[in-house]
């Protein structure tokens, strides 16, 4: 699942998401959709806040993986927002993303193809702990074997799963780190 960008790979997919969002504002412009125009803008700045407080956490690997993760072909997209004051989270950028990498592949593993899949990831900094939610949209093909690999356990000596509920459209899970 993991990829290793060269400089030159991640210039070009950079180049290409804001070429498509250069078009898009253009092309609202075009047909004087001014305040498409401007929701669109609204969105490029949250997104690129949300990849500036990934970056401050010090979740290396992980920024990597989630700010990349679009760039492939998957059976769902990812968003995701950072919420509360930046700390630093180096510590657990290797746990982290083994277990998002393994929760992603179960999720694709178990969805079908073709369907109107999101992940919509929430990273909470509190005062005593964080706290990621992962909220999957879409259908998913086997919830029996998505809930007995979740009961099963991928947690490690640094995350903990903290719920979760899995129906035929939709997966919610909430994690820790202790």
């Amino acid at each position: 699942m993991k990829k290793d960008w060269t400089i030159v790979d991640v210039l070009k997919h950079s180049r290409h998401d804001w070429l498509n969002k250069i078009q898009l504002i253009k092309g609202n412009i075009a047909l004087n959709k001014y305040d498409r125009v401007k929701e669109i803008i609204d969105e490029i700045v949250m997104e690129t806040q949300n990849e500036a407080r990934l970056t401050n956490l010090q979740l290396t690997e992980l920024a990597s993986f989630f700010m990349t993760y679009n760039w492939e072909e998957h059976k769902f997209p990812i968003e995701y927002e950072v919420i509360g004051t930046a700390r630093d989270l180096a510590k657990y950028d290797d746990e982290l993303t083994a277990w998002c990498e393994q929760f992603f592949q179960l999720i694709e593993n178990n969805t079908v193809l073709n369907g109107e899949n999101h992940l919509m990831i929430t990273v909470e900094l509190f005062d005593e702990e964080v706290r990621f939610l992962f909220d999957f949209s879409g259908i998913i093909n086997d919830t029996e074997l998505v809930i007995e690999s979740l009961e099963k356990g991928n947690e490690s000596d640094q995350i903990q799963l903290i719920e979760y509920e899995v129906h035929p459209h939709e997966l919610i899970a909430s994690i820790a780190v202790i």
